[in-house]
């Protein structure tokens, strides 16, 4: 019996190229029907081309405001510009750029906060109060100088480039990404009660100001122990755990942003100072700034009411 001739995957297909209609009809009988996969029988769809995103109308966009003026007489140091309580939202105490607009963080990819200047007097022989200070000397322990903390600059300068408030280098960029921007996203800005957005203001550009350096105190330098006192604590005690340091402020006081200090029901005001744990203003009972008229609103009270303490020359040693 003859051997039956095989042929390779590569043979019969060129077998198959050369046989007639008819011929390949009948080897087609002769094939086992394979059944489709669930895989290869599964059509793709191409995915419906996305709309593209329709460019930005910048007619819409808010005006930069014009720098704020330094006031030398005050601390030189940018704060922000408090909200009303009734327009607080997201527990941010500080007015952002495009507020008013009702769009999600104002129109930008993320809120752009306004700037004032520092309302406290600078102390003695530096351009920033006790509390800006403070925050500043904090900031300079930061490894990255870049950080948005809670120092944001001095009025004339840029603040740091991370900082969020008008200037920096991030702010600036977010401003220029309108296009970008979660614009038909939900907002969570507040409307005015007419309903219509805040007036637009005509840019102003300033010419940048000299950089100013923040003066700093010589640090106190520790006394060294004696000799005897180094010899008595050879095994000292562990030390005990701290205790929490809880700040009461007193119930007649209330606190006056605009003024920057607190105010009793006699209308004696008190040094707002800052704690450096809470980062919260606290009242510096032996330090008094001033005064306003009994029985005006202690909390809604502006410069007008307020009258500056005299101050008191210091004996000379």
């Amino acid at each position: 019996m003859s051997a039956i001739a095989s042929f390779s995957a590569k043979e019969f297909l060129a077998m198959l190229a050369t046989a007639s209609e008819e011929e390949r009809v009948a080897i087609a009988a002769f094939l086992p029907t394979v059944p489709a996969s669930k895989k290869a029988a599964t059509t793709k769809v191409a995915p419906a081309a996305s709309e593209e995103r329709p460019p930005a109308d910048l007619s819409s966009r808010p005006d930069m405001p014009p720098p704020v003026e330094l006031d030398d007489d005050f601390c030189h140091a940018r704060i922000g510009v408090k909200l009303a309580k009734e327009d607080i939202v997201d527990a941010d105490k500080d007015d952002w750029l495009g507020r008013e607009s009702g769009l999600k963080f104002g129109g930008f990819r993320s809120k752009i906060f306004l700037e004032s200047q520092c309302t406290n007097k600078p102390s003695k022989g530096e351009i920033v109060c006790s509390g800006c200070a403070k925050k500043f000397a904090k900031h300079k322990e930061e490894k990255d100088q870049e950080k948005w903390t809670a120092w944001n600059g001095l009025i004339g300068e840029a603040p740091p480039k991370k900082n969020r408030y008008i200037g920096s280098d991030y702010s600036t960029a977010s401003y220029e990404a309108w296009g970008d921007a979660p614009r038909s996203g939900p907002s969570s800005a507040k409307k005015s009660s007419a309903g219509e957005p805040a007036a637009k203001k005509e840019v102003k550009k300033a010419e940048p100001k000299a950089k100013t350096e923040v003066k700093k105190a010589e640090p106190k330098k520790e006394a060294k122990p004696s000799n005897a006192a180094a010899a008595a604590s050879v095994a000292p005690p562990p030390a005990a755990e701290p205790k929490k340091l809880v700040i009461s402020i007193p119930d007649d006081l209330v606190e006056n942003a605009e003024l920057s200090c607190f105010i009793n029901s006699e209308g004696i005001c008190y040094y707002a100072d800052f704690d450096e744990d809470t980062l919260e203003s606290i009242p510096d009972m032996s330090r008094i700034v001033g005064s306003i008229p009994k029985g005006v609103d202690r909390e809604a009270a502006t410069k007008a009411d307020f009258t500056e303490a005299e101050e008191t020359e210091e004996p000379e040693e």
